[in-house]
Protein backbone atom coordinates (compact mmCIF):
# COMPACT_ATOMS: atom_id res chain seq x y z
CA UNK A 1 0.00 0.00 0.00
CA UNK A 2 1.02 3.78 -0.80
CA UNK A 3 0.52 6.67 0.21
CA UNK A 4 -3.14 7.09 -1.55
CA UNK A 5 -4.93 3.81 -0.94
CA UNK A 6 -6.11 5.07 2.68
CA UNK A 7 -7.36 8.81 1.25
CA UNK A 8 -8.61 6.79 -1.68
CA UNK A 9 -10.89 4.89 0.20
CA UNK A 10 -13.06 8.08 2.10
CA UNK A 11 -15.42 8.09 -0.99
CA UNK A 12 -15.77 4.20 -0.20
CA UNK A 13 -16.49 5.05 3.46
CA UNK A 14 -18.70 8.80 2.40
CA UNK A 15 -20.48 6.99 -0.07
CA UNK A 16 -21.52 3.60 2.09
CA UNK A 17 -22.64 5.59 5.37
CA UNK A 18 -25.09 7.74 2.72
CA UNK A 19 -26.05 4.78 1.17
CA UNK A 20 -26.75 3.05 4.08
CA UNK A 21 -28.45 5.87 6.02
CA UNK A 22 -31.02 5.84 3.17
CA UNK A 23 -31.86 2.21 3.82
CA UNK A 24 -32.78 2.97 7.25
CA UNK A 25 -31.02 1.17 10.06
CA UNK A 26 -27.93 0.30 11.79
CA UNK A 27 -27.34 -3.04 9.99
CA UNK A 28 -28.00 -1.08 6.42
CA UNK A 29 -25.37 1.29 7.16
CA UNK A 30 -22.64 -0.83 8.57
CA UNK A 31 -23.38 -3.96 5.61
CA UNK A 32 -22.92 -0.39 2.86
CA UNK A 33 -20.24 0.89 4.13
CA UNK A 34 -18.53 -2.14 4.07
CA UNK A 35 -19.44 -3.05 0.37
CA UNK A 36 -18.27 0.84 0.14
CA UNK A 37 -15.18 0.22 1.29
CA UNK A 38 -14.45 -2.96 -0.79
CA UNK A 39 -15.86 -1.53 -3.69
CA UNK A 40 -13.53 1.54 -3.68
CA UNK A 41 -10.59 -0.82 -2.83
CA UNK A 42 -11.12 -3.29 -5.50
CA UNK A 43 -11.29 0.25 -8.18
CA UNK A 44 -8.13 1.33 -6.48
CA UNK A 45 -6.34 -1.80 -7.13
CA UNK A 46 -7.55 -1.64 -11.03
CA UNK A 47 -6.78 2.25 -11.26
CA UNK A 48 -3.30 1.63 -9.86
CA UNK A 49 -2.57 -1.15 -12.81
CA UNK A 50 -3.75 0.97 -15.25
CA UNK A 51 -1.79 3.65 -13.84
CA UNK A 52 -4.81 6.28 -13.50
CA UNK A 53 -5.22 7.18 -9.69
CA UNK A 54 -4.90 10.94 -9.97
CA UNK A 55 -7.47 13.25 -11.26
CA UNK A 56 -10.73 13.55 -11.75
CA UNK A 57 -11.22 10.26 -13.73
CA UNK A 58 -9.96 7.75 -10.04
CA UNK A 59 -12.57 10.11 -7.79
CA UNK A 60 -15.57 9.09 -10.15
CA UNK A 61 -14.34 5.70 -10.84
CA UNK A 62 -13.72 4.69 -6.70
CA UNK A 63 -17.56 6.58 -6.34
CA UNK A 64 -19.16 4.50 -9.01
CA UNK A 65 -17.04 1.56 -7.38
CA UNK A 66 -17.87 2.20 -3.90
CA UNK A 67 -22.09 2.47 -4.70
CA UNK A 68 -22.33 -0.12 -6.65
CA UNK A 69 -19.95 -2.54 -3.36
CA UNK A 70 -22.56 -0.91 -0.99
CA UNK A 71 -25.35 -1.93 -3.12
CA UNK A 72 -24.39 -5.04 -3.94
CA UNK A 73 -23.86 -5.95 -0.45
CA UNK A 74 -26.71 -4.90 0.57
CA UNK A 75 -28.77 -6.61 -1.75
CA UNK A 76 -26.77 -10.12 -0.81
CA UNK A 77 -27.40 -9.29 2.99
CA UNK A 78 -30.59 -8.54 2.76
CA UNK A 79 -31.10 -11.87 0.75
CA UNK A 80 -29.18 -13.87 3.34
CA UNK A 81 -30.44 -12.42 6.40
CA UNK A 82 -33.44 -10.69 5.64
CA UNK A 83 -36.68 -11.38 7.47
CA UNK A 84 -37.87 -14.99 6.79
CA UNK A 85 -41.65 -15.89 7.42
CA UNK A 86 -42.34 -19.79 7.59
Amino acid sequence: MDDHFWPAMYPGLIVGILYGLSLRGVFNTVVATVGGLIGAAIAYEILVTLNMNDGLPSVISLIVAAFLGAYLLTNIARRLFGPRTT
